[in-house]
């Protein structure tokens, strides 16, 4: 994709619309004025009360909150005069109004609140005070207080990616202690450490985002917040590794009129448009549109790498009557860049080479094409009870076409590459439908989820390589000569491989108010898994069948307002491909997770977080079979123990700050080939962040915005300890970059409002290496680099 298309992109988007902005503010009432009574009744379309539902009315400094009991009326005393009217509730669509209330009577409104997709209020509530975000619905499949959530979850919301100018996983993940990117498979997709274990499964939107629905790592141009689930989850999630959940959560049609144009530039040729738009199609806003395109056309610190890629997102909500909400998503992403799989380790560091220097060909690109569509469903039942049914489906193809080390020369001088190429065609169709409702049984209440998850997944490869007995190609680390490697010649197929695997669960969770201090959430799942892979030139057939049940029982306790303990009990699982000497199928890996901590929460919000102690268990591990050569047993078991802790923390009114830590001893508990009690690859010992921001919001400065911020690791090893060679390893060293922000944003009357940001991180050029996946893939970070951007919006 050229740069003048960006261009055009960018121009396109500054006459995306015409609308003329007409804002006007009534007159606010005196703080002091004599107060009246406003209540009513909130209830869904159906009829049903609503309880705990959060109603404001604000105007300039004044701000009234009330809260629904459980009858479903709230009451408030406010002065006269006129306002704005916000009604939330779990599950619901907010609702705002002008109001007004009058003088010397009493005031009388009743409100209805339309079914709503699922996130959709979290997304309008998350980072309306800053970084400060109070609930989660990926723990529990239910809108959730986090305080009442008895495991540890973290949300980055939208305001701390855009001071950031986040555009990757990795860099959102470092605002999270105990998160770090093991590596990026060269470029194709960012494998995270959560609690010492590595996944390749992140979700979107609670939908599987692994390597059978994509083929790069994730666009963040339409990503609202970042969700992260510590722990084994399985219960609501199914098949997952022990370490969490990590839940990208996509931005939503909006029931107002909103275009954003954004233009990023910086260091190595970065440039980056976005275009957003969103607003109602019909003048009863039953229909919402939202556009999302993104481009970027970059350079890279590494030599001869550059990323090219253009994203698109369109998305529809349908509300055909109050009780229905229809959701439509699609999303487009093609693009291309090298397979760059870092440095490598000669002894026990990282070779001593620029950060920059590139060991494979350069001639070779990786180029991806890829799309996803699925359609949701949110229907009220009536008596509080609401029934979704979510369907995703993706499909792509990519071509694995490379060069790299793999081995190197006794003289240390020289690696030699593996050359192959390989199409890959990939399909993923995942479908949840989910029954919840409120019910009571005398004073105790309950929350209950029932849902049922089909998956299937369809994965064909293609691999080519030199026909047997050919020269291997070699390039000399200090000093490649590129242009000496000769024109490949493919000529033996030597692999093509078919899964078709299919999943099914089933679960059941009741969170169960006791008291208003005490709770209780317990839920189960039962899950089969089918396994078919087809080889047809080396790789033999397979098949396996698996069954899991996945329990989990939490508690919470609330002795104070400002303090909830918890602790819980979670179990996971993941199937396994492949038999052992006998042809017995492999059965599913198991995690599990006991945990314990507390959550803080002080008057108006001003420190919340999360301080928390664990254990996670991994048994079922594939180890080899010391009796019979070349087959494997399930006898390895790994364990993960740590602590961990994050905050943010409000200092005044204009002053946030984000603080976290974790200590995780992951390890080899028992194993026939790695060494018992050595350190889990990629697996940090130490981590921590810290991230403030302050706030101009009076004066000439106002809208100006300051923040800055360390994040680091300690050493981790680079590669498993074998029993054998126990001698042999080597570490990759700890690091602390230093990252910074400025911005400024200002409204202007009549039409455009602009945001101009510059960011400038590792700002200290440190030299440092963010994972590894052995000794042929060490991950270089990036030196100091700037980025800039400039964002209109109406």
């Amino acid at each position: 994709m050229s740069r003048s298309l960006l261009s055009r992109i960018f121009v396109a988007a500054l006459i995306v619309s015409g609308q003329k902005y007409i804002g006007a503010q009534s007159a606010c009432p005196s703080p002091t004025g004599a107060t009246v009574t406003l209540s009513g009744i909130v209830s869904d379309p159906t009829g049903a009360i609503l309880h705990d539902a959060r109603v404001t009315l604000s105007c300039g400094e004044i701000a009234v909150h009330g809260t629904t009991d459980a009858a479903g009326k709230y009451s408030v005393q406010i002065p006269a005069g006129a306002y704005k009217l916000m009604v939330e509730a779990n599950g619901f669509t907010t609702k705002e109004q002008s109001f007004q209330v009058q003088a010397n009577q009493a005031n009388q409104q009743d409100l209805i609140l339309n079914v709503a997709q699922q996130n959709s209020t979290i997304e309008v509530r998350a980072g309306a005070k800053g970084y400060e975000v109070n609930e989660s619905s990926e723990a529990t499949r239910t809108d959730t207080a986090i305080r009442d959530i008895p495991q540890a979850v973290y949300v980055i919301p939208q305001q701390l990616l855009q001071d950031q100018q986040v555009v990757r996983l990795a860099d959102a993940v470092r605002n999270v202690s105990g998160v770090t990117i093991a590596e990026d498979a060269g470029g194709r997709q960012e494998r995270v450490t959560i609690r010492g274990f590595v996944t390749d499964t992140t979700f979107q939107d609670g939908f599987r985002n692994n390597s059978n629905a994509n083929a790069t790592f994730p666009d963040f141009a339409n990503v609202q917040r970042v969700d992260i689930l510590k722990g084994p989850s399985s219960t609501v999630f199914g098949r997952l590794d022990p370490g969490g959940v990590v839940n990208l959560v996509t931005k939503q049609p909006l029931s107002e009129h909103y275009y954003s144009v954004t233009m990023q530039g910086g260091s190595y040729q970065f440039l980056r448009p976005t275009i957003d738009a969103s607003g109602p199609l019909t003048a009863n806003k039953a229909l919402l549109y939202r556009l999302i395109a993104s481009g970027q056309d970059s350079q890279s610190f590494r030599d001869f790498n550059f990323t090219r890629r253009l994203f698109l997102s369109p998305t529809l909500t349908w509300t055909p009557t109050p009780s229905t909400s229809v959701r439509l998503y699609t999303e487009f992403l093609g693009g291309s860049n090298l397979n760059d799989r870092g440095l490598i380790a000669i002894g026990t560091r990282p070779a001593d080479l620029p950060v920059s220097r590139y060991l494979a060909d350069p001639n070779l690109v990786y180029p991806y094409r890829q799309g996803k569509a699925g359609l949701s469903l949110d229907q009220a039942l009536g008596r509080g009870w609401t029934l979704r049914s979510y369907e995703r489906s993706s499909t792509g193809w990519t071509n694995y076409n490379a060069r790299v080390a793999n081995s190197i020369s006794k003289d240390q001088q020289t690696v030699t590459l593996n050359d192959l190429e390989t199409d890959q065609y990939f399909q993923a169709h995942y479908w949840v439908n989910e029954v919840t409702g409120t019910v009571k049984t005398g004073p105790i209440r309950h929350t209950l989820l029932a849902g049922a998850e089909l998956n299937y997944e369809i994965y064909d490869t293609n691999t080519v390589r030199p026909a047997a007995g050919s020269p291997a190609e070699t390039l000399n680390i200090y000093h490649p000569d590129y242009a000496a490697l000769p024109p490949r010649s493919l000529t033996v197929t030597s692999r093509v491989d078919q899964s078709r695997d299919g999943y099914g669960g089933g679960y059941v969770q009741d969170q169960v108010t006791l008291t208003p201090k005490l709770k209780v959430t317990g839920g189960v799942r039962y899950d089969l898994a089918k396994i078919k892979t087809v080889g047809y030139v080396v790789t033999p057939d397979s098949s396996s069948r698996a069954t899991a049940w996945s329990p989990r029982v939490g508690l919470t306790y609330e002795p104070v307002q400002a303090i909830s303990f918890y602790a819980t009990y979670n179990r996971s699982f993941q199937p396994q491909s492949g038999t052992d000497v006998h042809g017995a199928p492999f059965v599913p890996e198991h995690g599990k997770l006991l945990e314990t901590g507390f959550k803080f929460d002080t008057a108006n919000h001003r420190v919340t977080g999360t301080a928390s102690i664990y254990q996670i268990d991994l048994t079922n591990v594939i180890t080899a079979d010391p009796n019979n050569p070349g087959f494997s047993i399930q006898l390895g078991q790994q364990r993960s123990r740590g602590v961990e802790f994050n905050a943010v923390t409000h200092l005044t009114h204009q002053w946030d700050l984000i603080t976290g830590y974790a200590l995780t001893n992951a390890t080899v508990h028992k194993d026939n080939t790695y060494l018992a009690d050595s350190q889990l690859q990629s697996v940090p010992r130490h981590t921590g962040n810290l991230w403030t921001r302050y706030n101009q919001t009076r004066g000439w400065l106002k809208g100006a915005s300051i923040g800055g911020g360390v994040s680091g690791v300690s050493d981790m090893q680079g590669q498993l300890i074998t029993k054998a060679l126990p001698n042999t390893f080597y570490l990759v060293p700890g690091w602390a970059r230093v990252d910074a922000g400025v911005s400024y944003e200002r409204p202007k009357a009549g039409g455009w409002k602009y945001r101009f940001a510059l960011n400038a991180n590792n700002l200290l050029d440190r030299r440092y290496f963010s994972g590894a996946s052995g000794r042929f893939a060490v991950y270089p970070g990036s030196p100091r680099s700037v980025i800039a951007s400039l964002q209109l919006v109406r």
